[in-house]
């Protein structure tokens, strides 16, 4: 099992970079869109990539160009990301997560609890 640490990854905590990680895959990106709108190079692009799809976080389309998107598990991580940050720092400015969290709310049938 993979843990995540809070550790500083050249001045951002990794927590933040799988969220931000996953608010672009949301809609489906490719690994160089990815490491552009993350400000990532390569190799860490490419060890995020490999964790999340490990713990089930992203999908992988490899049909001709792999193809990276968020996975419910995933939005799931971006909701309860954002939330703490909203009970934390009073603000949250991610205003395309929050349209696709209210398109996630409308297809569940029973609302999602954090025990």
């Amino acid at each position: 099992m993979l843990f995540w640490r809070c550790a500083e990854t050249k001045k951002k905590n990794e927590v933040k970079v799988v969220a931000e990680i996953l608010r672009v895959a949301a809609k489906g990106s490719n690994e160089v869109e990815i490491m552009d709108r993350c400000k990532l190079d390569s190799m860490s692009v490419e060890n995020y990539l490999s964790a999340l799809a490990e713990l089930s976080l992203l999908t992988v389309d490899d049909s001709d160009e792999m193809y990276y998107r968020t996975t419910e598990k995933g939005l799931e991580f971006l909701n309860t990301y954002h939330r703490l940050r909203w009970l934390l720092l009073g603000k949250d400015n991610d205003f395309l997560l929050m349209r696709l969290l209210e398109q996630m709310k409308k297809k569940e049938h029973h609302p999602f609890y954090v025990s």
